[in-house]
């Protein structure tokens, strides 16, 4: 529990720093980027803490691909058995 405090209080600060850096500048855009990847880095640290499964990222790319690539192997699958 003291682990999920230290976090949040650490992304809070961070996030204060960083709002406040680039809204001095007018850079909004980049504030509002910044922000999202802290929040989405601190989710996953908070998903670690409590020994959630975290997806791996090749699994998602392999998810998206493997209706492209599975009849191209099956094709040169079935070449290289002809020969």
């Amino acid at each position: 529990m003291m682990a999920l405090i230290g976090v949040l209080l650490l992304a809070s600060i961070s996030g204060a720093v960083i709002w406040k850096r680039n809204g001095d500048k007018l850079l909004f855009r980049e504030r509002g980027w910044a922000l999202v990847i802290l929040t989405i880095g601190t989710l996953l640290i908070i998903a670690r803490l409590f020994h959630l499964p975290i997806p791996n990222p090749t699994d998602a790319i392999k998810a998206l691909t493997g209706p492209i690539y599975r009849p191209i192997i099956a094709w040169i699958e079935e070449d290289t058995l002809k020969r």
